[in-house]
């Protein structure tokens, strides 16, 4: 596990709920990696520590593009047609 240190200062000018801090910066940190290409949508959520689906549902929320190949989609597919 890798940690990151907020400076308190920093941490304290975020305009965020202090229990949600955490949860939040990690959520952001996901959706950027995932935009800028550095890690996959799974990966993303894994990051978020959120469900895929509710990864990918934030992910349109902000707007942000789909990107995959039709192959992920197929495998997406057949993922779904067999539960």
């Amino acid at each position: 596990m890798i940690s990151i240190e907020i400076p308190e200062e920093v941490a304290d000018q975020l305009r965020l709920p202090p229990r949600q801090i955490e949860t939040q910066l990690k959520q952001e940190l996901a959706i950027h990696l995932v935009r800028e290409g550095i890690c996959t949508s799974a990966q993303g959520a894994l990051l978020a520590q959120m469900s895929r689906l509710a990864f990918e549902r934030l992910m349109g929320q902000r707007k942000i593009p789909w990107v995959g190949t039709i192959d992920d989609v197929k495998r997406d597919f057949e993922v779904l047609n067999s539960l």
